[in-house]
């Protein structure tokens, strides 16, 4: 819900204006809407349903960003601001995280002694 809020928020301000106010607009949902629909993402295990529940609300905002209804016109625009799908975005939010907490030298200890109490 808070996903529709702070969209809708800057959507209202944005009616009726030129191109160039949109393509910023696609840009505030990209740096600042899409953290609050991915929040956490990495660290769930998302099923393809709430992945594609997920996606079907960013694609629904793009739509009314750029006032499109064509599924391959909002998938299109999508490539052209650089928002990918969601599958995507969050396997490489998923990737960083796992990189970084393998870094850290306290997580290896704590996974080598989860490890060797689980394969007891």
């Amino acid at each position: 819900m808070k996903f529709y809020h702070v969209f809708y928020s800057l959507y209202g301000k944005t009616r009726g204006a030129n191109s160039e106010l949109v393509i910023q607009l696609n840009k505030l949902m990209k740096y600042y809407c899409m953290p609050f629909i991915l929040y956490a993402t990495e660290a769930l295990p998302l099923s393809d349903r709430i992945i594609s529940m997920l996606h079907n609300c960013v694609s629904t905002a793009t739509a009314n960003i750029l006032s499109v209804t064509h599924r391959d016109a909002i998938m299109s625009d999508r490539q052209l601001v650089n928002l990918p799908r969601l599958t995507e975005i969050t396997e490489k939010r998923k990737q960083k995280f796992m990189d970084r907490l393998l870094e850290l030298d306290y997580f290896t200890v704590v996974l080598n002694v989860y490890s060797s109490n689980v394969f007891l």
